[in-house]
């Protein structure tokens, strides 16, 4: 994933989301077994004391204050899925927040779009507001250069989807409003809330480019809102998508091409590198300095040359 993304914001973030991948289900598997070994002990020895079962299951961890009686014997399977998606919801909105502000950062652009690229687009006066605004800003310039020999290059990246922008961001306003709601609003629903989970409930897997939609559970009136682990695993590759998506779009605009001057000024030094003249060498050491930068290989020219050469990076 590192080689198909251009902003080191969108690698970390990428990189963070494939670590949560990796630890769920496994994690989930031995919350199931540790229940299977608690019950069945309690099943045949219920007069087990609660250090008794710490120093069985706990014992030389370090873990404290792990009460196996109540999270085994008195929780149901469903709370416990409950409270892990819980955790994880928080942390993959987090996430893309996160990727929101760093990523403007990295390109220069103001704070302010961080919203804009938080919401399906929408015109309110006049107005354009959501994705489609942000993207304008953002590539309102387009660089030539970065666009045909990096952009095009980026674009082999499995989890691009430009054509499912708008309804990834929707299905992102869902879960952001259920994660507002449950730390926010104790689990009771806004009208944000009921808005975006209509919007959601109408999205086909077509719609979203994926084989299944990330599970939901309709609200009911009067219930608190509840959680699939499921379906926020599922949410978890749709701001994975919606990432590599972004990060491929932006790194054709013109503030692209200042991220990558600064970077290979930092991993190839200020002072412009020697290229060969023999055009065969030449190309091969360029391609190698931008496999450095941690980008794909690109797709030379005389003008991405020329482009080099005139900022200063190659003589």
């Amino acid at each position: 994933m590192n080689q198909k993304l251009f902003l080191t914001t969108s690698k970390n973030v990428a990189r963070r989301l494939t670590e949560l991948f990796d630890f769920v289900w496994p994690t989930a598997a031995a919350i199931w077994n540790l229940r299977w070994q608690v019950s069945g002990l309690m099943a045949v020895n219920p007069e087990l004391t609660h250090d008794e079962l710490q120093g069985r299951f706990v014992g030389g961890s370090g873990i404290r204050g792990a009460n196996l009686r109540k999270a085994c014997i008195d929780s149901t399977w469903e709370d416990q899925q409950q409270e892990f998606a819980r955790f994880l919801l928080i942390e993959f909105c987090s996430l893309y927040e996160a990727w929101c502000e760093g990523s403007l950062a990295e390109l220069g652009q103001a704070a302010t779009l961080s919203k804009d690229l938080q919401f399906p687009s929408s015109t309110t006066n006049g107005t354009q507001r959501g994705i489609s605004r942000a993207t304008a800003v953002i590539n309102g310039s387009q660089s030539a250069i970065l666009t045909a020999a990096i952009h095009q290059s980026l674009l082999s990246n499995r989890k691009y989807s430009l054509p499912h922008l708008e309804q990834l961001l929707i299905c992102y306003r869902y879960f952001k409003e259920v994660r507002n709601s449950l730390v926010h609003g104790g689990g009771s629903p806004s009208t944000s809330f009921i808005n975006a989970e209509a919007a959601y409930a109408a999205l086909s897997t077509t719609d979203l480019g994926v084989k299944e939609i990330p599970e939901y559970q309709p609200y009911t009136q009067g219930s608190p809102i509840a959680v699939s682990l499921r379906g926020v695993v599922g949410f978890g590759d749709i701001i994975l998508k919606l990432v590599c998506t972004l990060d491929i779009e932006f790194s054709k605009s013109t503030a692209a091409e200042g991220v990558f001057i600064s970077r290979w000024k930092s991993v190839h030094g200020q002072s412009p590198v020697v290229i060969a003249q023999n055009p065969h060498d030449r190309e091969t050491r360029i391609r190698k300095l931008v496999r450095k930068l941690n980008l794909p290989k690109p797709a030379t020219s005389d003008a991405f040359l020329a482009w080099l050469s005139a900022n200063r990076l190659i003589v």
